[in-house]
């Protein structure tokens, strides 16, 4: 019986990131938008933890680039990183009331997301579906990030539930494989229609509350 939906957040709730801030961070140091875009692969995952701040993130990647003055430069560092903030700032109104529609019929709202400190900082209390969730797991607090099968365990727990009673979308293919090795009902996200006939399927299989 599915008793439970978990969202993830970048590219799910929030707005389709189209990196952007990239060509932002450019004009303020000269750098090629490519060298920012290429943090995410290289240096996030020590953010996402909670580990580091964003200055120091980037502050990474462009020490790493040979950029070594700029690096040493924190509040233009500062300045760097809050613009990442702002980019995953958007959330869509459509995925979100679809979440609240889904809590109010009877199912657990959950989100479980790779999520640095400081975009907690900004914006936690803006995002509705944050706000209301049942259980809301983010990397930073807990300093476990998807796909590691420790994270996905924690949601459960805090939730309540057991894997085979959730339901889980996510935008990426690693942390849907991820889940579906612990039981998980995950669906990878590719809009909003197809999760809803995603979940009308698990339903017709395993019935809900």
């Amino acid at each position: 019986m599915i008793k439970s939906i978990i969202f993830d957040y970048g590219n799910v709730i929030s707005e389709v990131q189209t990196g952007d801030c990239a060509n932002e961070m450019e004009l303020m140091t000269g750098v090629p938008a490519a060298v920012f875009r290429s943090v995410y692969d290289r240096f996030r995952f020590d953010f996402d933890r909670g580990l580091i701040t964003g200055a120091e993130m980037y502050a990474r990647l462009l020490d790493s680039e040979g950029y070594h003055s700029l690096a040493l430069d924190m509040d233009l560092m500062k300045k760097i990183a809050l613009l990442d903030m702002q980019s995953w700032r958007k959330f869509r109104q459509d995925v979100t009331d679809w979440g609240l529609s889904l809590q109010k019929q009877g199912f657990k709202l959950g989100i479980l997301s790779n999520m640095p400190t400081e975009f907690l900082q900004y914006y936690r209390n803006e995002i509705p579906l944050f706000v209301h969730a049942d259980y809301a797991c983010f990397s930073c607090e807990v300093h476990v990030i998807k796909p590691e099968p420790e994270i996905y365990n924690i949601v459960l727990d805090g939730l309540g539930v057991r894997p085979e009673e959730a339901v889980f979308y996510d935008d990426m293919q690693v942390n849907i494989d991820a889940a579906c090795n612990l039981g998980i009902h995950a669906c990878l996200w590719t809009g909003l229609e197809n999760a809803r006939n995603a979940l009308d399927n698990f339903i017709r299989c395993f019935g809900s509350v």
